[in-house]
Formats: C-alpha cells, sequence, structure tokens
C-alpha cells in the first residue's frame, strides 16, 4: 500500500510529465469539475448538452486524459489505494498488462498491494537464512583476517584511527559490539554483513511507485539470491554494507522525489553518510548517477521537440525544478512575462514563507558531518600527527586523544581536542584516502575487464540477460522509458565499464556495484515473465502457462544451482569464479587449527610460547607493531593466521588459569629455546629460512606436518609471485595425544611426508644447536603449567 502523500505543489500533468514526457498533459483547473471529469457534479455521459452520438466519441476521444485525471485525484485522497488496486478475489495480480501488452508501461505513479510488502518480507527472511547457514564455516580470507584481527585489537585495546588500507571504519565499530557481545568469532565477524545483505530485498519497497508490483518482488529475489550478493553477505568485506546503504539512499531519494516529504530527505542522508563509512568508492557512486543522469537528460531533450506539449528549455525546468527549494517554473513564467517586479515580490515572499528549507538543508548537512565524525573519529590512544596548529602533537601522545574524550573536555569548557578529533574525522581521513587510493594503479584495463565480465557470466549470468531484456523493453515501449529503469540502466553500463579502471586488483566483490544498479532492469524484464504467466492463467491458457512455468523453472534452477556450487559446496575452490586469491584454498586447515588452540591451551603456561611462525617472512621484532595498522611485513604474510591466534588468545584470557601465547623466531636456537608445541613455517620463503630449515628435525623429534596453502592457486604465476604458496604447520603428536575431553583428529590427507633424503650437514647442524630439548617438552606430562581444555 502506498503512503498517505503530501502532492506536490506542481500540477498533475507536471508531476506526471516529470516521469519521462510519456504520461498525458492534459488538466483541468475548474474547481467544480467532479471525478469524472464533467463539469458541476454531472456525469460526463449524462450531460444534457452532449448528444448520445457524440458522448460516445467525445469520452473515446478523452480516455487518455480522464485516466490521468483519476489517477491523480485518486493519489491525493486520504485513502490513496483504490478499490480497484486491492488484490483481486481470484488471486491473479491486480498489477497485469495494460491494453496495449505486456510492455506497455503504466501512467506514473504506480499503485501497489500490501501482499508485495508481505512478498518481500518473506524473501528476506528466507534470505537470512540463506546466509546464515554454516556462515562460520569457510576459513576466513586473508582481508577479513587482516580487518578481524585489528577489530579484535580495538575491542581490547580501546584505540581506533582510520587507516585506507583496511576501508572504512564501519565494520569496525558495528565488529566490536558484536564481539564484545558475542565472543570473536568467524560466525560473528561476518554476522553484521549477512545481516544487512539479508535487508537489502527490503529496499525494493522504497521503488514501488515506478515499478509494478510483479517488477518490485522480482527485484527482491535477485537482491537476495543473486549468487555475487549472497557469497559477498557472507564474506566480512565492506563491499556488500555499501550496496545496502546506496540501494536504500537511492530508494529514500526516490521517495522524496515522489513525495516531498523531508523525512525521506534525512534517511537518504543518514543511508548516504553510512556509505561513506563503508569503503572509500562510495564516491565513485554519486559520479555513475551524475553521469546517468546527464544521459537522461539528453534523452528528453532529445525527444522534446516531437514531444506534444514540450520544448527543450520546458523539459529542461521541469528537470532542475524539483532540485531547487523555490519554484524555478513560476519564477520562469513570471519571468518570461516581463513582470521583473513581480519576480522579486515572488521571491521575497518565498523567503519570508521558505526558510524553513533552508535550515532544513543546513540541518541535512549538519546530520551527515556528524555521522562522518562519530565514524571517522579517533579513538582513544596515543594519536601524534603533527598539525599546522600544533595540536595534536608528539606532546599529546598517551593522552587517550579520541571523539569520547574530547567531548569530556569540550563539555569542560576546552574545546582544543574536540576540534582537532573533528578535523581529524573530517579533512584527515580525506587526506589519508586521497594518499592510499587517488592514484593510477597502473593495472591492464583488458584484463581487469576480462575478469570483471568473466565474474559476472558466472554468477550473474540470468540477472545480466533479464537486465538487457528489461531494458530493451522498457526502452521501447510505446509510452517510452521509465526514468528509474534508464537511470539504473545507465549506472549498471557505466559501472561495468568502469570499476575495472578504478579497482587495483582482481576481485569478484567489484561486481556487486555494477549488479546492484543491473537487478533494476532485471526485475522488469523478469517481471514480464510473471505477468505473461499471470494473463495466461487468467485467459485460461495453458500452453502459456506451462510455458511460463517451464522458464521460471530453468532460471530458478540455474541461479539455485550456481549458488549452491559457488558458496556453499566450492566456497574456497580456485577454480570459483567468486573466490579471490588471497583466499586459502585447503579446506582442512580449520581443523588443524582447532587442534591448535586446544594444545595451546592445555600446554603450556602464560610464560611459555605455545605456536611458533619461523622464518623470516613471518618474522616481527616486536609484535605489539602488529597491535594496529600499518603493520610489520611479517604480519601480512600470516594475515589469516594472526586472526585467528588472537582470537585464540583472547578466549584463552576470558578464562581463568588458561593461556594462549605465540611469537616469532628466525633462527633455530630460539625455535629450540621456546620448546612450542606447534611451529608453523613456509613451504617455500624466498629469504632463506623456511619449513626446508626444519623440517626433517621436526618429524624425527615426533612432530606431524600439515601442508596447506596460503592462496586459493597451487601455482601463482599469474600473479607474478612465483609457483606455489604452502606452508606448513607442525604438530607435536604427543600433545596432541594428550587432549582428555577430545579425540585425535586424523591424519591429514595433505600431511608432508618425511624428506628421505635429508643432507647430513643439515641434520648435525640442527642436533649440535638445539640438543634434546625437543624431546624433554614432549614428554611433559599432560596439564603440566596448563589446565584443562576448554571447548572451542
Amino acid at each position: 500500500m502506498t503512503d498517505d502523500p503530501t502532492p506536490p505543489a506542481s500540477p498533475p500533468a507536471d508531476a506526471l510529465r516529470a516521469d519521462g514526457g510519456s504520461s498525458p498533459s492534459t488538466t483541468t483547473d475548474d474547481p467544480d469539475e467532479d471525478d469524472d471529469g464533467a463539469p458541476g457534479g454531472t456525469p460526463a455521459d449524462e450531460s444534457p448538452d452532449a448528444p448520445a452520438d457524440e458522448g460516445a466519441d467525445d469520452a473515446g476521444a478523452d480516455d487518455a486524459d480522464d485516466d490521468a485525471d483519476d489517477e491523480w485525484n485518486e493519489w491525493t485522497t486520504a485513502d490513496p489505494v483504490a478499490d480497484d488496486e486491492a488484490p483481486a478475489e481470484d488471486g491473479t495480480d491486480t498489477d497485469g498488462p495494460e491494453p496495449g501488452g505486456l510492455a506497455g508501461n503504466d501512467d506514473y505513479p504506480r499503485p501497489s498491494s500490501p501482499r508485495t510488502l508481505g512478498a518481500l518480507v518473506l524473501i528476506a527472511v528466507a534470505g537470512l537464512a540463506a546466509r546464515l547457514v554454516w556462515l562460520g564455516e569457510r576459513l576466513v580470507h586473508q582481508d577479513e583476517g587482516r580487518v578481524a584481527y585489528w577489530v579484535l585489537r580495538y575491542l581490547e585495546t580501546g584505540a581506533y584511527e582510520y587507516r585506507p588500507i583496511v576501508h572504512g571504519p564501519f565494520l569496525f565499530h558495528v565488529d566490536r559490539f558484536v564481539f564484545q557481545l558475542l565472543g570473536p568469532s568467524d560466525f560473528s565477524a561476518r554476522l553484521p554483513v549477512a545481516i544487512l545483505g539479508a535487508i537489502l530485498p527490503l529496499s525494493a519497497w522504497l521503488y514501488r511507485k515506478h515499478l509494478r508490483d510483479t517488477e518490485v518482488v522480482a527485484l527482491g529475489l535477485f537482491l537476495a539470491f543473486n549468487p555475487v550478493l549472497l557469497y559477498y553477505s557472507r564474506f566480512m568485506r565492506s563491499d556488500m554494507p555499501l550496496v545496502v546503504f546506496v540501494a536504500f539512499t537511492v530508494g529514500f531519494f526516490l521517495r522524496y522525489y515522489d513525495e516531498r516529504q523531508r523525512r525521506y530527505l534525512a534517511a537518504g542522508v543518514a543511508t548516504l553518510a553510512l556509505a561513506m563509512t563503508t569503503k572509500e568508492n562510495a564516491l565513485l557512486y554519486p559520479v555513475c548517477w551524475l553521469g546517468a543522469a546527464a544521459l537522461l537528460l539528453d534523452h528528453r531533450l532529445f525527444r522534446a521537440p516531437v514531444t506534444e506539449d514540450l520544448t527543450v528549455w520546458g523539459v529542461l525546468v521541469d528537470y532542475l525544478d524539483w532540485v531547487l527549494p523555490f519554484d524555478l517554473r513560476g519564477s520562469w513564467g513570471t519571468l518570461a512575462g516581463g513582470n521583473v517586479n513581480g519576480l522579486i515580490d515572488r521571491h521575497i515572499d518565498w523567503w519570508r514563507t521558505g526558510w524553513t528549507s533552508v535550515a532544513v538543508a543546513v540541518g541535512l548537512v549538519v546530520e551527515f558531518f556528524a555521522i562522518i565524525v562519530l565514524f571517522y573519529a579517533p579513538r582513544g590512544g596515543g594519536y601524534t600527527k603533527q598539525y599546522a596548529a600544533g595540536w595534536p602533537g608528539p606532546d599529546q601522545a598517551g593522552q587517550n586523544i579520541g571523539l569520547w574524550n574530547s567531548l569530556g573536555q569540550l563539555a569542560g569548557g576546552d574545546p582544543d581536542m574536540f576540534l582537532a578529533v573533528v578535523r581529524e574525522a573530517i579533512v584527515g581521513s580525506w587526506e589519508e584516502f586521497t594518499g592510499q587510493w587517488a592514484s593510477d594503479h597502473g593495472n591492464s584495463y583488458l584484463a581487469f575487464f576480462e575478469h570483471y565480465v568473466n565474474v559476472l557470466e558466472a554468477a550473474a549470468l540470468v540477472l545480466c540477460a533479464f537486465a538487457v531484456i528489461g531494458f530493451v523493453v522498457d526502452r521501447y515501449s510505446s509510452d517510452g522509458p521509465r526514468d528509474l529503469v534508464a537511470l539504473a540502466s545507465y549506472w549498471g553500463f557505466v559501472s561495468v565499464l568502469g570499476y575495472p579502471i578504478a579497482t587495483d586488483i582482481r576481485a569478484g566483490w567489484a561486481t556487486t556495484h555494477a549488479i546492484i544498479a543491473l537487478a533494476i532492469p532485471a526485475a522488469v524484464g523478469l517481471g514480464i515473465v510473471f505477468r505473461w504467466g499471470i494473463e495466461s492463467f487468467t485467459d485460461d491458457d495453458p500452453a502459456g502457462v506451462a510455458l511460463t512455468v517451464v522458464i521460471l523453472l530453468l532460471v530458478s534452477g540455474q541461479v539455485a544451482t550456481t549458488a549452491v556450487g559457488l558458496v556453499y559446496v566450492n566456497d574456497q575452490d580456485p577454480d570459483n569464479m567468486l573466490v579471490q586469491y588471497a583466499q586459502s584454498s585447503s579446506t582442512d586447515l580449520k581443523d588443524t587449527l582447532q587442534d591448535v588452540e586446544r594444545i595451546g591451551r592445555e600446554q603450556g603456561g602464560p610464560d611459555d610460547v605455545d605456536v611458533l611462525f619461523y622464518g623470516n617472512e613471518y618474522y616481527t621484532s616486536n609484535i605489539s607493531d602488529d597491535f594496529q595498522p600499518p603493520a610489520s611485513q611479517g604480519y601480512y604474510e600470516r594475515r589469516t593466521l594472526m586472526w585467528y591466534m588472537e582470537m585464540y588468545q583472547h578466549r584463552a584470557n576470558q578464562t581463568d588459569g588458561e593461556s594462549f601465547v605465540y611469537d616469532t623466531a628466525i633462527t633455530l636456537r630460539q625455535v629450540n629455546r621456546t620448546n612450542a608445541p606447534v611451529v608453523v613455517a613456509i613451504g617455500n620463503g624466498e629469504n632463506g629460512d623456511d619449513a626446508q630449515d626444519i623440517h626433517q628435525w621436526l618429524i624425527e623429534e615426533g612432530y606431524e606436518a600439515r601442508e596447506f596453502q596460503r592462496f586459493a592457486t597451487v601455482n601463482r604465476t599469474d600473479q607474478e609471485l612465483g609457483p606455489g604458496t604452502p606452508f606448513v604447520v607442525y604438530v607435536n603428536e604427543s600433545a596432541l595425544s594428550e587432549s582428555a575431553d577430545v579425540p585425535a583428529p586424523e591424519q591429514s590427507n595433505s600431511a608432508v611426508q618425511p624428506s628421505t633424503a635429508p643432507t647430513d650437514r643439515l641434520q648435525t647442524a640442527a642436533r649440535s644447536i638445539v640438543g634434546d630439548g625437543w624431546l624433554a617438552r614432549a614428554a611433559r606430562p599432560v596439564g603440566a603449567g596448563g589446565s584443562s581444555v576448554l571447548g572451542t
């Protein structure tokens, strides 16, 4: 059901013409004319002055005008949904095809049924279930791991500063509270993104006056179950939150266009500001919208000379009139009549009564920047960036500089910290962004474009096909294209062409920003099939019904099969186009990580190292350097594992008497001194120290070797980083078998076999350095220095 709108101040014909110039423009100013178009309340077909034979002709000639007047009057009544908009008793769709055919274009605005909102709610619930099932099963991607690691550090230290390399602050602040409430885990890290992805179909309700009911439902289905959107709704990245906020932003602004009610404008500004807190490419959306709007204006200006009652200037004025706070059309009419004094008086009168519009505009600007400051402002830490004003600077280090403390000082009469925090949130974050991303990445456009198209082909083929159908049918219908459909089509097309330029890495998540736009014309295309089936059913056409069912089954089957394969079954497969190469292809690594946590919390105490990262590529001289980005190079080589190590340590710290400690080493003497039950090493390190140095020795000392891939491919020559990317987890078999509560896991199929030809020199050197320390550690009694295991 539509809202009870406040009708625009312009006449009905002007409002209808604003939707593409396709609606009739004849109106009446006679206040005595009733809804039937007859003066004085006399029905048109009973007018005493009209002959019977002429009355029929007049009625036939004025059908279009009467329909426009009826719809406008109906829309502005207290009950905006008329009787003919209610669900039909036979269950058919009330927004079925017009007499002109399935592609016919209804007058604007379109009625909507309460059943449509109910259908969107059911779709959202089903989408939520699809996003929550097995949400924590997939091993985290390296990007997920590094963000989750720093979110957990933020929870533990209370310190946060914006770093564009890990994108906007939205997930940091939201996931921090989720971790605090539910505890850190792969599931809880992805939960906010999954919930936002699930509510995305509800945004389709905001578009209801520009789409038929069937198209609104189709849009909800695409937004809920497109495999790309579904996959990345189960992924801790900022792309899906950005897409969701953009979808609602466009919807709210569209509602403001329809209703001119300021609450929609305020909601749209809020969601736009939230979009800006997710990821930096939010700035690309207004660019795409402006480009699409320019194409739309060009289309209208091109049609104006051949359209009745429209001129090029009139189209331009209509196009700009709704943006400005005063009546541009009326002002132009006064000026064109040569009444300069009247124009002055008109605007003086407006400023006397319309000053609230200026106040609202100022309020919206304040609202936008308040949200930006709330998210981008640093949180309590030793923020020491030096500004020309001299504050904050090194002298303020360690003073818990941040938003909340600045508000406390502001309340006490000292605004210095607050002004510095606001400046950092607005100006500082912009400088950080431009320094990181506003540069040429030097990528091959054709290679990136090919990958982009391949992702769409693999996971959004149905949506793209229906988008082409919907765009063509809507554009070349007898009434001309709808603004929303044309705008979204241009927006999506430009995104497909432009994102390969803007991205610095080939990744499937970039396609989400084109799919959100293409879903609108795709909904129009799928809506045609829906209405065809409904019309066939009401016309008792079994062949048409059967063909519609076959088409829908084929389409839904293709989408479901693709989604199940890409999202659930092969979510770490290198052949999956949605799997970016920084995702490990080793599906059994999580089993080993569970063993690592169990051993670490059972063995040793707070002074004993439970997990040791060995080698130059893993090494960091001071692990506290990794508490906030940017971190050491050694951290970046172990991004996925660092999240799990920090998570296990956090869990242990929440339990009395348990501990979990990890460290790094670059010499065999350090390895021996720590006596860690778990050692992790690069399988083919390029800096000299890797698993080859210690493999044979660890095997002989009772360690089981399990090999995994750091990335989604065994051969990364396409990334110019050399062949093979394995790492090896060495687990002390004695410590593994000592678990009293959980049976020892089976031997990993990917376990590294002991070398059959080790060099005598390596074995002699290793034993001369480490002695018998490993055997002593392996023989230590159960629970020495630790406590019983806590279930993971």
